[in-house]
C-alpha cells in the first residue's frame, strides 16, 4: 500500500513539472520565492552535503521525504536519507564528494491552492567534483535534478527530490583497447575491497566491471586478464592473485603512479 502511494506522489510530482514547463511561469531571480528557495539550497547542499553539517539540515528536510536517483536506487524516509548521506558522502574525508549548483540553470516555478502559496518546484544541473588529498579537486559528474518543497508551519522543507540524466565527464580517449574476457573470469574479481582510507564494491556488469566507492561510480574495461582501465579517466585497475590464485588485493594507478592498494576482504 506504501509502495503504490509513493509511485502516486511520483506520478503527480512529474505531471505537475510538465504542467509548469508548458503553462507556468517560473519566477524570476530576484523574486522573494526564488532567493528563499536558493537560501535553502545553500544550507542542504554547501552546509550539509559539502561540510557535513548535517544538523542544519534537519528542520529543511520533511519527515515523509522521498529520494529518487537513477544510480543509488530510493531512499523513501528521512531516516534512511540521512543514513545515505553518513555512509556515502560524509564517512571518508580523505575521498570527498563535493557538489556545486550551476547557477544560471535554476528554475523555480510556485503551487498555489486557491491562490494561496502553498509549494515550489526548483529544477535545475548540478555537478559532482571529488576532493582528495593532495590533489585537485576533479569533476566526476553532471546531473539534472528536481525538488518539490511545500512551505510548512513558515518554513520550506524539501519533500521529494528526482536525481537523475547523471553524466560522467569527457577524458581523452584512452590509449587502452578494451578485450572480452569470459564471464568466469570477471567473476573471479566480483567482491568487497577495503584499504586503510577507502572502500570499494565490484561488481559485474555485462563484458566489464562496475567499481563503486562512496559517491564514485566506473564503468572498467578489461585490458588484459587482470588489468582493466576506465575509459572516463587516466584510471587503471590491476588485479593481483596469490601463491592459490586468488584475489588478494586491486592496485589502482592514475597517469600510470599507483595511488591505492586495496585489499580484497571477501
Amino acid at each position: 500500500m506504501k509502495k503504490k502511494s509513493a509511485s502516486k506522489t511520483t506520478l503527480l510530482l512529474l505531471i505537475a513539472i510538465f504542467s509548469f514547463k508548458s503553462g507556468n511561469s517560473q519566477v524570476e531571480p530576484s523574486s522573494e520565492l526564488y532567493q528563499n528557495i536558493k537560501k535553502i539550497d545553500s544550507i542542504l547542499f554547501e552546509n550539509g552535503f559539502n561540510k557535513c553539517v548535517l544538523s542544519d539540515m534537519e528542520a529543511y528536510i520533511s519527515e515523509d521525504l522521498e529520494f529518487y536517483h537513477d544510480q543509488s536506487g530510493p531512499s523513501t524516509t528521512k531516516k534512511d536519507f540521512f543514513k545515505a548521506l553518513e555512509q556515502n558522502i560524509c564517512s571518508n574525508p580523505d575521498m570527498k564528494p563535493i557538489r556545486k549548483l550551476i547557477e544560471n540553470s535554476v528554475e523555480v516555478y510556485p503551487l498555489y491552492n486557491n491562490g494561496v502559496l502553498y509549494g515550489a518546484i526548483q529544477n535545475g544541473l548540478h555537478e559532482f567534483y571529488m576532493k582528495e588529498i593532495n590533489k585537485e579537486v576533479y569533476l566526476t559528474s553532471t546531473a539534472t535534478f528536481t525538488h518539490l518543497y511545500i512551505l510548512k508551519k513558515e518554513t520550506w522543507q524539501l519533500k521529494r527530490v528526482l536525481s537523475y540524466n547523471h553524466k560522467q565527464p569527457k577524458h581523452e580517449i584512452s590509449e587502452h583497447k578494451a578485450i572480452s574476457l569470459a564471464d568466469k573470469i570477471l567473476a573471479e574479481y566480483v567482491g568487497e575491497y577495503k584499504s586503510a582510507t577507502t572502500s570499494a564494491s565490484i561488481s559485474k556488469k555485462e563484458n566489464a566491471l562496475q567499481m563503486v566507492s562512496g559517491a564514485l561510480q566506473l564503468i572498467i574495461q578489461p585490458v588484459s586478464q587482470n588489468l582493466f582501465f576506465s575509459p572516463e579517466a587516466p584510471l587503471t585497475f590491476e588485479f593481483i592473485k596469490n601463491a592459490e590464485a586468488k584475489i588478494i588485493k586491486m592496485v589502482v594507478r592514475e597517469n600510470g603512479q599507483v595511488v591505492e592498494e586495496i585489499e580484497r576482504i571477501y
